[in-house]
């Protein structure tokens, strides 16, 4: 056991991990332990529009990166020198600037936005009151996720602990206070003000990733970037369905009480792929930095193993805990039914964090079309699933269907990158 310790100790990876986890289990702690705040603080109906629009903030924002953050992670570790280094960072943010411009501002004065709220809510809200305020987030998402992805990319763990740490203590302190002296609408508090403080921050760090770029756009950088992240950014328009369509059904046949309990249950089961988010960012650097396949394949199978154990475990304590909070009505009997759906979004996102692992592989191999290849059939069955599934069960159908889904894709990689492994170790 002292051996394994000792191993342990001096690898690089493990303690990375070790000092962003540190901090990053207070971030992801604290949305589980604040949660019953923000719901005694909020209507069951405000929280329910809330997560819903979340929900699609998120998944635009992540549509609105171009897929640019894959070109990051990958083409950063193809070079030494900080010139090089510098001018990709300069290149890619070039490119990210003028395409979310463009889509933004004619989004915006076109008022497309306003047909696209048509579709998306059946239940009656004040879009115009929010407008400004998703706008915002959708930018301050955008560029939140590129700065964060460089830190880690370039391994500058202090700076993602400092970041990860100020982010915690400003927003949410700063936001219950507002929910709780400003009696107004919960919704628009929370919205305007969570993005707010986040882009406080990025003024704060933001002139550090500036500052390692340097002024030269490089075409041939250009080229090979949109050549990897295009085919993300398509997927990611994909995940939207896949995603978004079980909230999207969920909102159409039901009301936002349905939505609040759902988004709720996510939220909690959402601590899994979160946490182990940290650690695919930590390790995406040292699995690029590899070359050899073989000692790629047998660390992934390693860290899946390993990740099984301790989801298994976790999904327990969660369970309990959220038991408790409803028999010391810590959090109201209303939110009752989300124990009942946790043990298959749990699994749920279980499939969902360790995807990733596999979708590494198409990167590695720069073949990030395979991502449509999985991502067109997957998004059709998605949207079947859900409209023959929640019209007749509901939540449990929503729940249901998120997880077929999220089951098909992990074994469609698995396959996929298995076949892809033996194909190119066949050929040395």
């Amino acid at each position: 056991m002292f051996k394994t310790f000792e191993r342990y100790k001096h690898n690089v990876l493990v303690k990375n991990y070790a000092k962003v986890f540190s901090v990053d289990i207070l971030v992801k702690l604290s949305s589980f332990i604040l949660l019953p705040v923000y719901l005694k603080l909020m209507t069951q109906e405000a929280y329910g529009l809330y997560t819903y629009l979340l929900a699609i903030i998120s998944v635009f924002s992540l549509v609105m990166n171009f897929g640019l953050y894959v070109a990051q992670s990958k083409l950063y570790q193809d070079f030494q020198d900080e010139e090089e280094r510098g001018s990709l960072l300069y290149t890619i943010n070039v490119m990210l600037l003028s395409f979310l411009s463009a889509c933004l501002l004619i989004t915006y004065f076109a008022g497309l936005d306003y047909h696209l709220v048509a579709l998306l809510f059946k239940n009656k809200i004040d879009y115009s009151s929010y407008r400004n305020s998703i706008f915002l987030a959708i930018v301050v998402s955008v560029y939140s996720f590129m700065l964060f992805n460089y830190f880690l990319t370039s391994q500058s763990i202090k700076h993602v602990q400092l970041y990860n740490f100020l982010r915690l203590i400003f927003v949410n302190g700063i936001v219950i206070s507002l929910l709780f002296f400003y009696k107004a609408d919960s919704v628009m508090v929370r919205l305007k003000f969570t993005y707010l403080v986040e882009l406080s921050f990025l003024f704060v760090f933001g002139p550090l990733y500036i500052k390692a770029m340097r002024r030269k756009f490089n075409k041939t950088l250009a080229k090979k970037s949109l050549t990897l992240a295009v085919p993300v950014m398509l997927s990611a328009v994909l995940g939207l369905v896949l995603n978004f369509s079980d909230k999207f059904f969920l909102e159409k046949y039901g009301n936002f009480k349905d939505l609040a309990v759902y988004n709720l249950g996510f939220a909690l089961a959402g601590v899994i792929p979160m946490m182990f988010m940290t650690f695919q960012n930590i390790w995406l650097p040292h699995f690029f930095k590899e070359k050899n396949l073989q000692v790629n394949k047998e660390k992934t199978f390693n860290v899946i193993a390993k990740s099984a154990v301790f989801f298994f475990v976790l999904s327990i304590l969660i369970i309990v805990t959220f038991k408790l909070l409803l028999v010391f009505q810590i959090i109201d009997m209303k939110y009752s039914k989300v124990l009942y759906l946790l043990p298959i979004l749990l699994l749920t996102q279980v499939f969902s964090a360790l995807t990733p692992l596999y979708s590494n592989y198409i990167i590695f191999f720069e073949k990030t079309f395979i991502a449509l290849v999985i991502g067109v059939p997957l998004a059709v069955i998605s949207i079947i699933l859900n409209l023959w599934l929640i019209p007749l069960y509901g939540l449990y159908g929503a729940a249901f269907s998120s997880f077929l889904t999220n089951f098909g894709y992990l074994i469609s990689y698995y396959f996929i990158v298995t076949y892809l492994i033996r194909k190119q170790t066949a050929f040395k």
